[in-house]
C-alpha cells in the first residue's frame, strides 16, 4: 500500500503563541494514514502499530514506522513519529526526546519552580532585585528573543509578561468560574502595558546572568520558547541519527527528512479548520511537504467568553486586547523557531503588511479571517 503520513496540525497556535506552560484542552492526537484516493484510515498514535516500508535512501533496507506520545512536558501533547530500522533504534530517539523535553520544560518555565533550576520564573521573581545565574540555554533564548523583537518591529516582545500575565490570570479565573467570567479593567491593562521595555532585560554573558532592571517587567516567552526548544530538540535527534520522522510539540511540526512510506517522498500535513462547528470540513488545507516545518496560530482553543464575546490569548500590544484580524495563520518555513514567532506576528498585523513580511523572510502563509475566508501567499497553492 502506498501510504502517506498525515499529522493533524491541530491549533498549533495553542502552544506556538501562548505561554508554554499554560494548559491546553487537547484530545489525544490521531495520526492518519491516507492512501492515494484520500480515503482515511485512523491509526491511534499511541498504538504499537508498525508499518514496514522499503527505503531506497537506506540502501533498500526495510524501515518500521513507530509513534510515541509524551504528555508530561510544556503542558501539551508531543507526538513523535519516526521510521527506523527497529524498535531499539526508535527507543534511543524517544529517550533523547524525553530528556530534552524535560530540560527545556524546566528551563523555559515562567510559572513552576523546580529544585536546583533557575528558570524564567526565577528571573521574574528577582526583577528589580538582583541578577540571576542561569543556564546558557536561557541566555541564548533571551538573545534570540531580542532578535525576534527587531524582526517583528517590537510586536513580539518577551518583556510584555505583565500584560500577557494579566490576561492569562483572567482567562484562568474565567474558565474556573464561568459565572464570574470577566476581562481586565482598562486601567489595569494600561498600567501593565507601561512596563514592557525589552532593554530592561540585561544579559551578562561573562557572568552568566539575566537581570530585569524594571521591577514591574515580566518575561513571557510564549510566542518564542516552544518553537525554539523544538528546533534544538529536532536538531539533537538528527545528530543522533534520525533521518525520517515528524516531531510535533503541541502542533509545532518539524518534518525531518522525507517520507519513506510515500512514493513521492512527501508528508501530508492537515491544517485545522478554525470553524470547529464545520464537521464536514475539518481541515482548511492539506499540504505536501518534507524537510521543513509548519506552525499555526489560532484563536479557537485558548479562549474564554464574556457576554458572548471571545477573548483569546494572542494579544496585540497596540490595543492591549486580543487581536481580531484573523481566526488562524499558518506558516511554512524551514526554521521552526522563526515559524513559531512569525505565525504570532502575522496574526497581529494586516494582510498587506503580512504578505510583504512573508516575502521578506521566504515563508508560505495561509490566513483565515473572521468569516472563514482564506488568503495565501503565491506559493501556498503549489504545496496543497
Amino acid at each position: 500500500m502506498k501510504k502517506i503520513l498525515m499529522v493533524l496540525a491541530l491549533a498549533a497556535s495553542l502552544t506556538a503563541c501562548a505561554n508554554i506552560n499554560e494548559k491546553e484542552n487537547v484530545e489525544k492526537p490521531k495520526l492518519e494514514a491516507v492512501n492515494e484516493d484520500s480515503s482515511k484510515e485512523d491509526v491511534d498514535a499511541s498504538s504499537s502499530d508498525e508499518e514496514k516500508v522499503q527505503s531506497d535512501s537506506e540502501e533498500n533496507t526495510q524501515l518500521e514506522k513507530h509513534t510515541e506520545n509524551v504528555y508530561e512536558y510544556f503542558d501539551t501533547v508531543t507526538t513523535f513519529l519516526a521510521y527506523t530500522k527497529d524498535q531499539e533504534e526508535f527507543d534511543k530517539y524517544v529517550k533523547v526526546l524525553r530528556d530534552e523535553l524535560k530540560t527545556y520544560h524546566e528551563l523555559y518555565n515562567s510559572y513552576d519552580a523546580f529544585e536546583g533550576v533557575n528558570n524564567f520564573r526565577t528571573i521574574n521573581e528577582n526583577a528589580g532585585k538582583e541578577p540571576v545565574k542561569v543556564d546558557p540555554k536561557i541566555i541564548e533564548l533571551v538573545e534570540y528573543s531580542k532578535k525576534m523583537y527587531d524582526l517583528t518591529d517590537g510586536k513580539i516582545n518577551i518583556a510584555m509578561g505583565s500584560l500577557l500575565g494579566l490576561w492569562h490570570d483572567y482567562r484562568e479565573m474565567s474558565l474556573d468560574n464561568l459565572e464570574k467570567a470577566a476581562i481586565p479593567e482598562e486601567s489595569m491593562l494600561v498600567k501593565a502595558s507601561a512596563h514592557k521595555d525589552i532593554d530592561s532585560i540585561v544579559v551578562d554573558e561573562k557572568a552568566g546572568t539575566v537581570f530585569i532592571k524594571d521591577p514591574e517587567v515580566r518575561i513571557d516567552i510564549g510566542a518564542i520558547g516552544k518553537g525554539y526548544a523544538t528546533k534544538i530538540i529536532a536538531n539533537k535527534l538528527q545528530e543522533e541519527g534520525l533521518k525520517h520522522g515528524i516531531l510535533s510539540v503541541g502542533g509545532d511540526d518539524v518534518l525531518i527528512g522525507d517520507n519513506p512510506a510515500s512514493e513521492n517522498s512527501y508528508y501530508k500535513i492537515a491544517i485545522q479548520n478554525p470553524d470547529l462547528e464545520d464537521k464536514e470540513n475539518p481541515y482548511s488545507s492539506v499540504v505536501s511537504l518534507k524537510n521543513t516545518s509548519v506552525v499555526t496560530s489560532g484563536d479557537y482553543q485558548r479562549f474564554f467568553m464574556v457576554d458572548g464575546k471571545r477573548y483569546h490569548h494572542i494579544i496585540d500590544p497596540e490595543t492591549m486586547y486580543p487581536s481580531t484580524r484573523w481566526r488562524s495563520v499558518s506558516v511554512i518555513l524551514d526554521d521552526i523557531a522563526e515559524a513559531d514567532t512569525i505565525s504570532t506576528y502575522l496574526f497581529i498585523i494586516d494582510l498587506e503588511e503580512g504578505r510583504e513580511f512573508a516575502k521578506k523572510v521566504g515563508a508560505e502563509v495561509l490566513w483565515i479571517d473572521e468569516d472563514y475566508n482564506s488568503y495565501s501567499t503565491e506559493g501556498w497553492p503549489e504545496v496543497e
